[in-house]
């Protein structure tokens, strides 16, 4: 798996480095950090940066979370690489991968043990990620996400969106499930729904030349029966 994923990286940022590419900057502030119906920041709010580099279909980028009121919560640095084909239009297609890594855990970074490791399991949770994007007269997203290392059970989650607008207002729509796992991971050993929602936003013009882009969403975790409520602004 180390070696897998150092050959992956490699190709990815040669390639991104020789042909001329776009690099992003920014971050998301939210009052609580929910991933697939499932509050990982213990409450707290969180700041979640985002750095990404994309050149003809390849994206590559870091992304993290951090407690803004308790330290020692748990913190989070992602990597994500994906390619995209476009499908005319039809929308587009992509895969990929999301290495899922915990740097207040105490496991060394270069520790790439699977979860059954008689030493341990190691810093990295990858996850095999397939997505179709929609297109305008199909505006529906789909996306399957498949964990193939250092989990045990190997869970699965999908997700299916919808994105529309109300004036200057956009709406994304989600709905998220797991087939369940005997671990537990998303809180089901069976089929459930654990992630439904929708996602509100909009800029908020502070001058001629600045906007501020501000957001809300409400999501149910139907099977924890866990209701939440989360405004965050990007910067």
């Amino acid at each position: 798996m180390k070696s897998i994923y150092k050959v992956f990286a490699i190709l990815i940022l040669s390639y991104n480095f020789i042909i001329p590419q776009e690099l992003s900057v920014g971050t998301d502030i939210v009052s609580r950090y929910i991933w697939r119906g499932i509050d990982l920041g213990n409450n707290n709010p969180s700041i979640q940066p985002k750095i990404e580099l994309s050149t003809c279909g390849f994206v590559a980028g870091f992304w993290g979370a951090y407690p803004l009121s308790d330290p020692g919560t748990l913190n989070e640095i992602d990597f994500y690489a994906t390619y995209s084909f476009p499908l005319g239009n039809a929308g587009d297609f992509s895969i990929g991968f999301t290495d899922y890594m915990n740097p207040n855990s105490g496991t060394k970074i270069g520790n790439f043990n699977n979860y059954d490791d008689p030493e341990g399991p190691g810093a990295h949770f990858i996850e095999f990620n397939v997505a179709y994007g929609g297109s305008e007269n199909f505006p529906l997203a789909i996306s399957f996400n498949y964990f193939l290392h250092n989990v045990k059970n190997n869970p699965i989650y999908f997700e299916l969106g919808y994105s529309t607008s109300v004036k200057d207002v956009s709406l994304d729509l989600f709905l998220g499930a797991t087939p369940g796992d005997n671990a537990l991971y998303y809180g089901t050993d069976s089929f459930n729904v654990i992630n439904l929602g929708i996602t509100a936003g909009k800029s908020i013009k502070i001058s001629d030349s600045f906007e501020l882009p501000i957001f809300g969403s409400v999501i149910l975790n139907p099977a924890t029966e866990y209701l939440y409520y989360i405004i965050g602004i990007s910067l």
